[in-house]
């Protein structure tokens, strides 16, 4: 998503990585730990009692406990490389999906929100990209991070992607300071507070919607006639001459 020319492959090497996915590994082996806890306990129940309707009950509620326990540290494991890059080139997002980049010639502006402070209260805070001008809100890696929205600050736009920082651990501090070494100054406005509950939802019907449109478009589309006869391979295209015989060839 650049203006023009040529986008790096990776990030360069002075970069700043915020591991978002080793810091989530942590509390994701917590609640594992505490999802066999629980269903171990109401397992053994289930086998203990002498009444099978309760055994069958216990064993519906506490399985699918069991199964989220195995599962969880599998996942966790699998997402520890998830990342966000910052660099001179923009912001790179290394994800459950692949890789993607927003460079900063293609942002209007970068701010992040939040909805309170850490010290106080458990805060909500988001990383906050707008798009400069037309830009392709149903990007197959970023399309659910669009939100629609009163801008922060005059001349950004209404549309923006929006990150979550505060998932499951709180990266805003590591962002806030990434932000403020490689965002373009004239593109950064720093931390604007939002009321609680301001995150919002994507649009997924929308987004639906938007695809079968596309889908139906490309359909409709009129198609190349792949009946029509193809060419003599020594064809020569219209309007080009023929090549001449060199001076003394035969023929």
């Amino acid at each position: 998503m650049s203006a023009g020319g040529s986008l790096p492959a990776r990030p360069s090497e002075d970069a700043t990585a915020v591991r978002y996915g080793q810091r989530e590994v942590r509390p994701d082996l917590i609640y594992a730990a505490s999802f066999l806890a629980v269903s171990g306990a109401g397992l053994a129940g289930a086998a203990l009692v002498d009444s099978d309707v309760v055994s069958w009950i216990l064993g519906v509620v506490f399985g699918p406990l069991a199964f989220m326990g195995l599962i969880l540290p599998i996942v966790s494991v699998a997402e520890r490389d998830h990342r966000f890059v910052f660099d001179a080139t923009g912001w790179w997002w290394f994800g459950p999906e692949g890789k993607t980049l927003l460079t900063w010639e293609s942002l209007a502006g970068v701010c992040i929100c939040s909805s309170g402070d850490a010290a106080v209260v458990a805060r909500t805070a988001t990383l906050e990209l707008f798009p400069r001008g037309d830009f392709d809100r149903d990007h197959p890696l970023l399309w659910r991070f669009v939100r629609d929205g009163d801008p922060p600050a005059d001349g950004l736009p209404r549309l923006r992607y929006r990150i979550e920082l505060t998932r499951l651990v709180d990266i805003t501090t590591d962002v806030e300071q990434a932000c403020s070494r490689w965002v373009p100054p004239d593109l950064w406005h720093g931390t604007t507070w939002q009321p609680k509950g301001y995150m919002g939802r994507a649009d997924r019907t929308g987004h639906r919607r938007r695809r079968r449109e596309r889908k139906r478009a490309q359909l409709s589309a009129p198609q190349a006639d792949s009946t029509a006869p193809l060419p003599p391979r020594d064809a020569v295209p219209p309007g080009e001459p023929q090549d001449e015989a060199p001076s003394g060839s035969p023929g």
